[in-house]
């Protein structure tokens, strides 16, 4: 009795969630309509601004400075030579990324994005000068190809490792937060997780990830199906994940969770990233309201996602690097939607005559 109150309460907080959702859309709608411009001229511009007043539940919704979260692990996959890169990679990176260097860094200081970076399973110790936080679960998941990559207990330390990085950046005062990924090898696990929790043939959701040949790119997906006909096809989006997922994309999940819980502002990247988006959602659907998915990656596997999702990336630029650097590219049109929406003159700021005013007298409305 007690679980079907609980149900019954759920639902309830659902209906009246989405009944506030629809009001504050159509006040956000008419704040738009009272610029001075033709109806829905700015296109997309105006439906992200609208998305966010609803996520964060303020018609006027103040977002500052994203934290970046970029969360780095090894594979032990890697062992059946999956990647072209080798493994030291990761941690070379996450040097060079917390010191300032990289795409992502160089994104993050252009576009006022504060960066972090979190090792939650390097197979390497890095030394106390460099700029890391340390939450490491173990150095780097096994290899799935012959067992599950980490122990539920391993799971759910990097999950946690999410939850509580989110919860320090909300309790700073951040309305919006991106999430980052360094990994050799992570794109084999993504591949496995999204063909596992889509029914999507391994075929289509692997590509070639840092590089990769012909035969390489085929062995890759061998690699995968014989792992998914090893462990079969595990019964919930937490199994899935913990048989064949990084600690990285643990740690981002539960992020992903505990900032939807907080009504922040999610900047979804590229393949990986969407990837642990997937997950988090088969967890609890509500987060995708809060998801704002910033970029078409270039990677094997992500367009199809996308369409799995049903959802529609702001931009496409042919981009597959990883690291957070298309939600990083992604926020400047982010934030020059809400300048639009917030600063942007009225009809009557600018002595403009209201053309939306007069067709709507007319019964003509563009929004659906």
């Amino acid at each position: 009795m007690d679980r079907i109150r609980m149900h019954r309460y759920t639902i309830g907080m659902k209906r009246e969630q989405d009944t506030d959702r629809e009001i504050l859309a159509r006040q956000a709608w008419e704040i738009w309509d009272d610029k001075a411009k033709p109806q829905l001229s700015l296109g997309r511009l105006e439906q992200i601004a609208v998305d966010i007043v609803c996520m964060r539940g303020e018609l006027h919704p103040k977002l500052g400075r994203p934290a970046m979260l970029l969360f780095a692990a090894d594979h032990g996959i890697v062992e059946e030579k999956v990647s072209s890169s080798p493994q030291e990679i990761t941690w070379q990176q996450c040097t060079n990324f917390a010191c300032g260097g990289g795409a992502i860094a160089l994104l993050c200081r252009l576009n006022g994005i504060d960066l972090t970076v979190i090792d939650v399973g390097v197979a390497h110790e890095f030394p106390a000068h460099v700029p890391i936080v340390s939450r490491k679960v173990r150095n780097g998941t096994r290899n799935f190809a012959k067992e599950p990559a980490m122990t539920g207990q391993e799971l759910a330390s990097a999950m946690d490792s999410g939850v509580r990085m989110v919860r320090h950046v909300h309790e700073e005062g951040r309305a919006v937060v991106a999430f980052g990924e360094m990994g050799i090898g992570n794109t084999t696990s993504s591949s496995a997780v999204m063909a596992c929790l889509t029914g999507i043939s391994v075929e289509r959701c692997t590509g070639r990830g840092a590089g990769l040949s012909a035969d390489a790119l085929a062995h890759k997906k061998r690699v995968i199906a014989d792992a998914i006909s090893l462990h079969g096809n595990p019964d919930t989006p937490e199994h899935v994940l913990r048989i064949f997922g990084g600690y990285e994309m643990a740690a981002i999940t539960g992020g992903m969770l505990e900032a939807a819980r907080r009504r922040m502002v999610i900047l979804v990247d590229g393949f990986i990233a969407s990837t642990a988006a997937l997950v988090a959602i088969g967890i609890d659907q509500r987060c995708k309201d809060h998801m704002l998915f910033c970029h078409e990656s270039d990677e094997g596997g992500h367009r199809i996602l996308m369409e799995h999702l049903h959802v529609r990336p702001i931009l496409s630029l042919s981009m597959r690097l990883g690291e957070g650097t298309g939600a990083a590219v992604g926020w400047t049109i982010i934030r020059q939607a809400m300048a639009l929406y917030e600063d942007m003159t009225s009809f009557d700021a600018a002595r403009v005559t209201n053309s939306v005013a007069l067709l709507k007298e007319q019964g003509v409305s563009f929004h659906a």
